[in-house]
């Protein structure tokens, strides 16, 4: 089973690093870089640091898992990214990328919750995981990992 493995990456700007899709209707879609792997190919971090090299020679440290997308088809783990590029370089920090993969183009979108639901994110989840953070102050690359939070427990209501 393959799955997709994505990235949430601060460019030098403190905006998240995109890719965009332009369609011919003029509307457009927004992916967080990374791609899909085959689903047996462990542990994913490493799986991801190698497509972000490829896709982006970005040279990264993979940190946090912040969300799963469970589609049924391609689950999507979304991990965070930390560059270790030099950010006293100058110039956009998109121009300094190799070209997007054919279709797309390598974007920079504010960290708001209405630019990231503008965006319009394929998947509508993770869009709405990102939005709903930073509604709440938090910044994506600053989550914690699911992986290292308490279960969750079930509440029984109690009938009157």
């Amino acid at each position: 089973m393959a799955v997709r493995l994505s990235a949430v990456i601060k460019a030098p700007n403190g905006y998240l690093l995109v890719l965009r899709q332009d369609s011919p209707d003029g509307t457009h879609r927004h992916l967080l870089p990374g791609r899909r792997v085959d689903g047996t190919d462990q542990p994913f971090e490493d799986a991801l640091r190698r497509v972000l090299r490829e896709q982006a020679n970005l040279a990264t440290t993979i940190g946090a898992l912040i969300g799963i997308d469970k589609t049924g088809v391609d689950d999507e783990y979304v991990f965070v990214a930390h560059t270790d590029e030099d950010n006293s370089v100058s110039g956009h920090f998109t121009d300094r990328l190799p070209p997007a993969p054919s279709g797309y183009s390598w974007n920079c979108i504010e960290p708001t919750p209405t630019a990231i639901h503008d965006a319009n994110f394929t998947s509508k989840r993770i869009g709405n995981l990102l939005a709903g953070h930073l509604r709440h102050g938090q910044q994506p690359w600053a989550l914690t990992d699911i992986r290292s939070r308490p279960s969750a427990t079930r509440r029984h209501h109690k009938a009157p």
